[in-house]
């Protein structure tokens, strides 16, 4: 896993225990929300609530990735969306409690999902998505590897418009909405 981040430059860093969603990874990637974050992080409430950075240049050939939240999920009955990027990547939780990640790769989308039960709810747990650029995807919780796959699946490409990168929800509809609170968030590319 070391080796996926020594090509690795952070382009989002939204601490919301700080109070707000501005962007601390010096790239200007702050994020643009109707609703206000706490000392505890930011509120989801299941319906309509998101935080959505715009596409920039520092989201542009993203090669491949790495997503990482600090979450406390209270409700999962349907997928609840953690983080996309429009037409680049995916990560969310499934209704079982288990996680998904997939990459826009070569005009195609690529799935790597755990088993069910991997994220509890009612409880603070680090969750994380990699992907290298060329052929492996992982998915862990607490530092904890809970899923791999290998391919060769090509590089994933930029955060795009009209709905750049989404965190708490679907990035063109009020679905897949998370349901609890985030705390803080960070994203890593690959350009490697």
């Amino acid at each position: 896993m070391n080796v996926l981040m020594n090509d690795a430059e952070l382009v989002v860093h939204h601490r919301y225990t700080s109070g707000s969603s501005a962007d601390l990874s010096g790239h200007g990637n702050h994020g643009h929300t109707t609703t206000t974050a706490t000392p505890e992080g930011m509120p989801f409430d299941g319906f309509g609530t998101r935080v959505v950075v715009f596409p920039s240049p520092s989201l542009t050939d993203l090669g491949g990735l790495r997503a990482r939240v600090r979450l406390y999920a209270d409700a999962l009955a349907e997928r609840r969306t953690i983080v996309e990027g429009y037409l680049a990547f995916s990560f969310s939780i499934e209704p079982d409690g288990g996680l998904l990640g997939a990459v826009y790769a070569g005009l195609k989308w690529y799935v790597l999902s755990t088993p069910p039960g991997v994220v509890p709810q009612g409880q603070w747990v680090d969750v994380a998505f990699v992907y290298d650029g060329r052929d492996t995807m992982t998915l862990s919780v607490d530092g904890s590897l809970v899923a791999l796959r290998q391919d060769n699946l090509g590089r994933v490409g930029a955060v795009e418009w009209p709905y750049g990168l989404n965190i708490g929800a679907w990035p063109d509809d009020d679905a897949r909405v998370f349901s609890g609170w985030m705390a803080e968030i960070w994203l890593w590319r690959l350009r490697a």
